[in-house]
């Protein structure tokens, strides 16, 4: 479902986070529906930031041609935050641009996302929150304050911000926004209900979202299994609405829409087998009875009942366990 909006442009509540515990999307502080005021979310982050300690984390892969703007802009937005670029193994200059720039760089050895995200997590242990963003240019830094107000005032433990491409060509391609939607609807069904936008590498990290996730992705599955690890520990996640631009000219998309989008999949299958073990069962249980009703196969309709039955069965006796 997409974000819903009031007359004066405020993001209404998600009532799919109604009940829910690991997602409570467009929540204020005190779990009504609402949110702070601009001014008031510019407040709350310059109060905080004079306590808390922030870290912008970039990673990057070949963004040479980007990452002069992608760090002037995050200077600019978040004054009193480190910036820190970690590079994937870049081949075209990128962490020696941003080392002239005075930014601290991080070289990630082993090539993917994933990597870069798990070396951020434990290299950014001890700040009280970490951003991350993308070194294409593509995610507005002027709108750090929104995700980082959720996070400092203690209302949420990690901010997802959910890509509208603005109305400009390449912000995102068709097959881009199809494979979001697949993506995203496979998730809700084989894990739970989610943000709207999945995929988003715009993120806001509180120090204890990093301490309860353990993370094993290696590629552009990640953000999926930084998703999946809030739902699965019931971890307290805020989405925000932010634009989505075209990439800086002279960077290139390193993601490949059907190579990722399968590793994607079979990631969140992996995390659904893992975490809900009933929820994938129950999806292949549907077909396979459905299949049997039509073709009026009695074999076939028993192998659906064999499977609901092995989906339901533990969680029946979980509930029904004498409590100590």
């Amino acid at each position: 479902m997409a974000p819903r909006f009031d007359r004066a442009g405020r993001l209404l509540p998600d009532p799919r986070s109604e009940g829910f515990p690991g997602y409570t999307i467009g929540r204020g502080p005190t779990g009504r529906a609402g949110a702070p005021s601009e001014g008031a979310r510019a407040d709350i982050v310059a109060r905080s930031a004079e306590r808390a300690t922030i870290a912008v984390a970039i990673p990057c892969y070949n963004e040479a041609a980007a990452v002069e703007a992608v760090v002037a802009a995050w200077r600019a937005a978040l004054a009193g935050a480190e910036v820190v670029i970690y590079d994937n193994n870049s081949t075209d200059g990128t962490g020696a641009i941003a080392r002239r720039l005075g930014v601290r760089v991080v070289e990630v050895r082993e090539q993917g996302k994933g990597h870069a995200v798990r070396a951020i997590f434990e290299d950014l242990a001890d700040r009280d929150v970490v951003v991350l963003v993308d070194g294409d240019g593509t995610y507005p830094a002027g709108a750090a304050s929104m995700l980082l107000a959720p996070v400092l005032e203690g209302r949420a433990d990690m901010v997802v911000a959910a890509r509208r491409p603005v109305a400009e060509l390449g912000a995102m391609t068709p097959v881009r926004g199809l494979g979001n939607l697949l993506i995203t609807s496979a998730f809700a069904v084989l894990i739970g209900p989610g943000t709207s936008d999945l995929l988003s590498g715009y993120r806001a990290f509180g120090r204890g979202f990093r301490e309860a996730v353990r993370l094993r992705s290696t590629g552009f599955e990640i953000e999926a299994e930084l998703s999946g690890q809030a739902v699965a520990r019931g971890l307290r996640v805020v989405e925000v609405v932010v634009p989505y631009h075209p990439r800086i000219a002279g960077t290139a998309s390193k993601l490949r829409a059907f190579r990722d989008g399968g590793r994607i999949l079979l990631a969140i299958l992996a995390q659904g087998l893992r975490f809900r073990p009933w929820r994938p069962l129950l999806a292949l249980a549907a077909p396979v009875a459905l299949v049997g009703l039509a073709i009026g196969s009695t074999p076939t309709v028993l192998v659906a009942a064999t499977l609901g039955v092995a989906a339901v069965a533990p969680m029946a006796w979980v509930a029904t366990r004498p409590r100590d």
